[in-house]
C-alpha cells in the first residue's frame, strides 16, 4: 500500500531529485597534484598538514563523496559541498610521525561521485626523536643507529642457508655512507643502500651457507659494521650464531637402520669434590652401537674449565673410542657445576649427545 504523501514530504522528495541531477554521477576533473612530498620532517615537530586539489573540468557540479587514508597515521579533511564547473576543491590531510622514524609512503583513496575513485600518494621521511629510536634502535654507532647487536640463526642442518636482516637508521642530518667487514666465507653481508639520508633506513642483509662451516655444532662468526666506510675509528662488532648440525633428510631408511648409533659411557660424569688452582683428568668413552662407522665431527663446550686432549674421528661399528679432557680448576665456578660436553656424530637417529661433567668446586 502507497501512503499519499503530504505537502511538506512532497516539497522534500522534488528538493532530493533536483539536487541528486544536479551532481554528476560521474566525474569530470582534473587534478592539479596527485601526490605530496613532506620531505624531511622531525617527530619532535609534530603531525604536519599538506593538501592537493582538483579541478571541475565538466559542465556539471561534482561532489567529494569520501576520502580513506591507507592507515591510521593519517586523518583528511574535505568538503563535501558540491563543486561547480571551473572551480577547485582541496582535500587537505595530516600525517602524525609519532613514533615512525624513517621514510614513509602512504596513500588516500578519494571517491568523487558515484563512480569514481582517485589515489593519492603521500611521502616523506620522519627523523626521530631519541625515545623512538631508543626503542626501534637501540644500538648507537655513531651516527647510525641498529636494531640489534646478535643475531641468533638457531639450529640448521648442514648445506642449509638462510638469509638475516639488522635494520639501520640515520639518526643525522647527513647523508653517510657504510661499510663492513666479514671474513668468514659462510657469512656474506651487504647494505640495501650505498648512501642513507638523513632519517633514511636501510638494512644489513645477511646470508649465511652452512656448507661453508668447517666444523658442525655451535658457531660464531662475528664481524664489523662501519658508519662511514672511510672512516674505521667508529666501529661495532656484530655476531651471528648458529648451530650446525649433519643432514640427513636425504638418508634411506635401510641407510638409517644400517647407520651408527652414538652411545656416551658414562652420559654424565661425576668428578666429585675439587679444590686449588691445579687440573684434572677426566675421560668417557664413545661408543658405536650401530652397524656401520661412525664419524666424529665435533666435540665441544662453552666452558673456558675443559679443555679437549684426545678426540678419536672414527669409531667402527661395535667400538668405543676415549675421549680425553682436562678440567682446569680455577676457572671452575665456585660451589656445584653441572658443564655440557656436546658430542656431534653422523647418528642420523641421535646427531648431537650431551655429556654432563658435575662436581663442587670448594
Amino acid at each position: 500500500m502507497i501512503l499519499p504523501m503530504n505537502l511538506f514530504d512532497r516539497k522534500l522528495f522534488a528538493f532530493i531529485l533536483i539536487t541528486a541531477g544536479a551532481v554528476s554521477a560521474s566525474a569530470d576533473i582534473v587534478w592539479l597534484e596527485k601526490s605530496y612530498d613532506f620531505g624531511l620532517m622531525k617527530e619532535a615537530d609534530g603531525p604536519k598538514s599538506g593538501s592537493v586539489r582538483f579541478v571541475n573540468s565538466g559542465p556539471d557540479p561534482v561532489a567529494v563523496a569520501g576520502a580513506r587514508p591507507s592507515c591510521g597515521c593519517t586523518s583528511v579533511d574535505f568538503s563535501d559541498e558540491p563543486v561547480a564547473p571551473g572551480d577547485t576543491a582541496t582535500i587537505s590531510f595530516t600525517y602524525d610521525p609519532y613514533g615512525r622514524p624513517g621514510k614513509f609512503d602512504k596513500s588516500i583513496r578519494v571517491y568523487i561521485g558515484e563512480n569514481d575513485s582517485y589515489k593519492i600518494g603521500i611521502i616523506g621521511n620522519v627523523l626521530g626523536t631519541p625515545e623512538s629510536l631508543t626503542q626501534m634502535y637501540p644500538y648507537e654507532v655513531g651516527p647510525l643507529r641498529l636494531s640489534d647487536l646478535r643475531i641468533n640463526a638457531g639450529e640448521m642442518t648442514s648445506g642449509n642457508s638462510r638469509n638475516f636482516f639488522i635494520r639501520a637508521y640515520n639518526q643525522t642530518l647527513d647523508s653517510i655512507t657504510p661499510g663492513w667487514k666479514v671474513e668468514n666465507p659462510a657469512l656474506v653481508v651487504n647494505c640495501s643502500e650505498p648512501k642513507i639520508g638523513p632519517g633514511d633506513i636501510a638494512v644489513f642483509a645477511l646470508f649465511f651457507n652452512s656448507g661453508e662451516v668447517s666444523e658442525m655444532g655451535d658457531l660464531s662468526i662475528p664481524f664489523t659494521i662501519y658508519p662511514d666506510r672511510n672512516d674505521k675509528s667508529t666501529a661495532q662488532e656484530v655476531e651471528f650464531v648458529a648451530k650446525v648440525t649433519p643432514d640427513f633428510s636425504k638418508w634411506t631408511p635401510e641407510q638409517v637402520d644400517n647407520g651408527p648409533r652414538c652411545y656416551l659411557l658414562p652420559n654424565k660424569l661425576d668428578v666429585g669434590i675439587l679444590t686449588g688452582d691445579g687440573s684434572k683428568a677426566i675421560s668417557f668413552l664413545i661408543e658405536n652401537q650401530g652397524k656401520g662407522k661412525m664419524n666424529l665431527f665435533r666435540i665441544a663446550t662453552k666452558s673456558e674449565a675443559v679443555s679437549l686432549k684426545r678426540k678419536p674421528t672414527q669409531i667402527k661399528p661395535s667400538k668405543a673410542e676415549e675421549v680425553k679432557l682436562s678440567l682446569l680448576v680455577k676457572k671452575l665456578p665456585e660451589g656445584p657445576f653441572n658443564i655440557p660436553v656436546e658430542v656431534i656424530t653422523d647418528d642420523p637417529l641421535h646427531p648431537v649427545s650431551i655429556l654432563s661433567i658435575v662436581g663442587i668446586k670448594e
